[in-house]
């Protein structure tokens, strides 16, 4: 038995070509590849194995999908990998190199194509095994397919189940015909699901610019090895997750971890009271500080073709703004230095007197995030005050926004608001509770990985001039020396902060 920690990853199409003894010899395969080249290797030849399963279940004779698919099930799941089994492969193959252990299960061999169910128990063991889900399924009108969906409604309805994976890594890959076919509403919609269900959410590295996860695109049956980005989006999925749980549980944070509330949009001090009265009872757990932007005057952004305007430590507001008029250089550093952040919104059908600076905010951690990711590896959850029918979405908004930072993303807490009083009071006060222990775990992990210098530098994607920037900046070594001083910060803070 091995004591590392342990990524599982689940196959969610009905197309799977793996499953009982292949997920094994599946896994010994990813083991053996040494490197990129023969994972490529490996995925290529299985895919062509996939088409010829295809060709030889009836596809040479014209017959009807569904008489190939019956042939198919035929199988014994031992050869071939379909599209998003070669994505998921990539991922795992990631993983394994960053030293965690690794597993494989196929949905379809639990939820069959009839309706039926079997050896659910097998699967349950599988997932409580496990330290983190990658789940890796085809994209269905912008959406997740059945098998995904049939997960997600087990650990719903298993009250049991839901508790124990509570706390555990999740991330997904989604393959889809054309290259905006879909992929990204997909992974968006299972965060939500995921991170309602209790799990942490992470998407992939910064490799490849910290997005929602892997991305495939595969139109056709055995085309999956062809798309080189989206192999390396899943392969970016793979070590964010393995990087991650390898921290995890380690060392304990002294003290109380940090938890910044950002109040981005309020009326009246409304938000800002139901804040304050509902971590009242958590200042023995926690160390609050409460940042209210919404009376505050934020410009926009402006997007500049470069951005941060230059590299430096952290400390240093690095933003093309500086008018005396805008209150970001001022906020700049009171935006640091924590282990948790809980953004705080106000939702209402009426605007009147509203302070909102929400979205100005979020456009304007543009230079955060693209120096270097500031607030990596901090928990996120959003904090939405929701008067009914206000229909803003502003929950789903501020993951999908800050998931971007690089940050892992908890259960969204909404509080229900109907004639000035909160329905669900108490739930919010559990939610946040259990937000508290994982702002606890979690900045154990941060702290101590923060001592070892990890370049985690933003790519400049599709701008130029922001990359020649770049170029210019690693060649006078300012990177480094923030890179450095980041280091130099959380040794300082490990000494102070973790327990020996």
């Amino acid at each position: 038995m091995t004591n590392r920690a342990n990524v599982l990853g689940i196959a969610a199409s009905l197309r799977n070509a793996r499953w009982a003894s292949g997920t094994k010899d599946l896994i010994a395969s990813i083991k053996r590849c040494r490197s990129q080249e023969e994972l490529y290797s490996l995925v290529s030849h299985q895919s062509d194995l996939h088409l010829e399963n295809f060709v030889a279940a009836g596809r040479r004779e014209g017959k009807p999908f569904a008489e190939i698919y019956a042939n198919l099930r035929k199988n014994k799941g031992d050869k071939g990998l379909s599209n998003s089994e070669v994505a998921l492969a990539s991922a795992l193959w990631s993983a394994y190199r960053e030293g965690v252990d690794i597993d494989h299960v196929s949905l379809s061999e639990h939820f069959l194509s009839s309706g039926e169910t079997r050896h659910l128990d097998e699967l349950c063991a599988r997932l409580l095994a496990a330290d983190a889900v990658i789940v890796s399924g085809p994209v269905y009108f912008g959406d997740r397919g059945s098998l995904t969906q049939s997960l997600v409604e087990m650990i719903r309805e298993d009250s049991v189940l839901r508790r124990r994976m509570a706390g555990k890594i999740y991330a997904g890959i989604a393959v889809g015909a054309k290259r905006n076919g879909g992929q990204e509403t997909t992974l968006i919609y299972q965060m939500l699901d995921f991170a309602n269900s209790g799990f942490w959410v992470v998407g992939n590295d910064t490799e490849e610019t910290a997005q929602y996860g892997g991305t495939g695109c595969a139109g056709d049956v055995g085309t999956m090895h062809k798309d080189s980005y989206g192999l390396k989006t899943s392969m970016g999925t793979g070590r964010r997750v393995a990087k991650l749980v390898r921290e995890l549980g380690k060392v304990q944070i002294v003290g109380s971890p940090k938890v910044l509330f950002l109040v981005l949009q309020d009326r009246g001090g409304e938000a800002r009271a139901r804040l304050e009265c509902l971590t009242n009872g958590f200042h023995n757990d926690i160390e609050v500080t409460i940042v209210d932007i919404s009376d505050q005057r934020i410009m926009p952004c402006i997007a500049c073709d470069i951005c941060p305007t230059r590299i430096d430590v952290d400390e240093v507001y690095r933003c093309v703004i500086s008018s005396t008029n805008d209150s970001m250089p001022k906020l700049h550093r009171r935006l640091l230095s924590h282990d948790a952040i809980i953004p705080v919104v106000l939702s209402s059908r009426r605007t009147q007197g509203f302070g909102a600076n929400y979205q100005k905010f979020m456009e304007r951690t543009r230079y955060l995030r693209r120096g270097d990711y500031a607030f990596s590896d901090q928990l996120v959850a959003p904090l939405v005050f929701e008067e009914i029918g206000a229909g803003q979405n502003y929950a789903l908004r501020i993951m999908t926004s800050m998931i971007r930072h690089h940050t892992v993303i908890a259960k969204p807490m909404i509080g229900f608001v109907h004639d000035g009083d909160v329905l669900n009071a108490q739930d919010l006060t559990q939610d946040l509770s259990q937000f508290v222990k994982s702002a606890r775990r979690l900045a154990a992990a941060r702290v101590a990985a923060g001592t070892r210098q990890q370049s985690r530098p933003y790519n400049p994607v599709g701008y130029v001039l922001s990359a020649d920037k770049e170029a210019e900046d690693a060649k006078r070594g300012n990177r480094m020396r923030m890179l450095e001083a980041r280091q130099q910060r959380s040794i300082r803070e490990a000494a102070e902060r973790l327990a020996s």
